[in-house]
């Protein structure tokens, strides 16, 4: 009995980090990409490359994802290449304008006029994972419970 809830707790206690390391995660993201929008420096990038994944399987009907590379450089001299979302209507050529930090310039980001991409990724993500922790304490709560009942009858 005493392996079945070391089990339960080590598997609950996984659900109940994930969620918030995965919400850690993702507010330093977001909050990295809107420091360099506000405070970076800009300049003119070029996208270089688009590549296009089909994902397909489980059921699903197939959906298209872009991954677009950029390219810069610095003031210093450097050439950076970094991968961003742009509009669908993105090809190689086309040029940007990219917001950096200096200190970490592989980290920019394309500025688009307006672009509240991340701040709404991010309100989604942390709304799947407030539900994901709830659910998993509710669960941790009633499996605690009948290990404690069993517990108590033996």
């Amino acid at each position: 009995m005493t392996f079945i809830a070391l089990v339960f707790v080590a598997v609950t206690s996984l659900f109940v980090l994930a969620p918030i390391a995965m919400g850690v995660t993702a507010v330093n993201r977001v909050r990295w990409r809107t420091r360099a929008q506000r405070h970076g420096v800009r300049t003119e990038g070029r996208c270089i490359r688009v590549d296009t994944v089909r994902r397909s399987g489980g059921g699903r009907p197939s959906s298209l994802r872009r991954h677009y590379l950029f390219e810069f450089v610095t003031q210093d001299g450097r050439q950076v290449r970094f991968e961003d979302a742009a509009p669908d209507t993105t090809i190689p050529g086309d040029l940007f304008t990219v917001s950096y930090l200096p200190e970490r310039p592989d980290k920019a980001t394309v500025a688009l006029p307006g672009d509240r991409r991340a701040q709404r990724e991010l309100g989604c993500l942390l709304v799947f994972l407030a539900f994901f922790l709830t659910t998993s304490l509710v669960i941790a709560g009633v499996g605690i419970g009948v290990l404690s009942l069993f517990a108590g009858g033996s």
